[in-house]
């Protein structure tokens, strides 16, 4: 199924994600702390594409409607170990 996500800066490291797949659209607020970051190991990141490409990674473990509104990072890389390589290999990052 096609997504698209919306991405927005509020704050450092604060993010508004609107997500569309298929007939559905949700918000979502998403944090990305900086032990994250320094778990990603990726310089000059480019903060919207590493939202959008996290979303996506998300929407491939569960349903869109079953996103949580408040999304940290840092948690998502502790309950899927997967997470960091895939996102590492989503933006590009050579490892």
């Amino acid at each position: 199924m096609s997504e698209y996500v919306q991405v927005l800066k509020l704050n450092t490291g604060e993010f508004a994600a609107e997500v569309h797949e298929g007939e559905e659209t949700t918000q979502h607020r998403v944090v990305v702390p900086d032990r994250f970051r320094d778990a990603l190991e990726i310089s000059g990141l480019d903060e919207q594409q590493l939202i959008s490409e996290s979303m996506k990674f998300l929407l491939q473990q569960i349903p869109v409607t079953s996103l949580p509104h408040d999304i940290d990072l840092d948690e998502v890389r502790q309950n899927y170990p997967g997470f960091l390589p895939e996102l590492r290999s989503r933006l590009g990052a050579v490892t």
